[in-house]
């Protein structure tokens, strides 16, 4: 069983020399090794406090009814591939060539490990949501649950939206699902996954 309290945060010095002499090669900007650095540590700190003050794992846990059986390991790298969940991994730098702030980087790490908890061994309730919401995208699909389970987080411990749903430059899957949120509630999205997940339980 993974310690959740203590999710590691690697510096991915592979990945990242890649990216950097990708980036070098085409005359555009990469960040420094030491500012990577600088904001895993800041990362590190932001993060653990979160947890001991809010105790997201748990809250994680009580939404999802899950447990992830992996080790819990964010990889840092500095730009050029979107924040991931498998593998788990956030870049420094957003598109604009910025840090993130650190409201959004606690808004990534929650969108991502929502991502993780749900995923693994759930392949049941997956295939459910590909049938009945055959009609949308993956994207969509992949969505619109996290999305509900974001809002409910998110009114829970902080009593106001998810960042994503104040964005007008949502890419087309993704804001189809916080539309979708939006429109029907979160807590339909949710309940449909419990009663889904326990009758394919069963």
């Amino acid at each position: 069983m993974p310690n959740l309290k203590t999710l590691n945060f690697i510096y991915a010095y592979p990945l990242d020399i890649e990216l950097r002499r990708s980036f070098i090669e085409r005359d555009q900007i990469y960040p420094e090794r030491s500012e990577i650095k600088e904001v895993m540590v800041r990362w590190r700190k932001i993060w653990q406090e979160t947890v001991e003050q809010h105790d997201i794992h748990t809250v994680l846990e009580n939404i999802t009814k899950r447990v992830p059986t992996r080790n819990l390991e964010c990889f840092i790298f500095g730009r050029g591939l979107t924040p991931k969940s498998t593998p788990f991994m956030i870049p420094v730098w957003n598109r604009n060539q910025e840090q993130w702030s650190d409201e959004k980087f606690v808004d990534l790490m929650i969108h991502e490990l929502l991502h993780v908890y749900l995923v693994e061994d759930n392949e049941k309730y997956w295939n459910f949501v590909r049938d009945k919401y055959s009609n949308e995208e993956p994207t969509v699909q992949n969505h619109f649950l996290l999305y509900s389970m974001l809002q409910k987080i998110y009114q829970e411990l902080w009593n106001k939206e998810p960042l994503d749903f104040g964005r007008d430059n949502m890419p087309p899957g993704y804001a189809k699902a916080i539309a979708m949120v939006k429109a029907n509630g979160a807590v339909e999205y949710i309940e449909e996954y419990y009663k889904a997940h326990e009758t394919l339980s069963n």
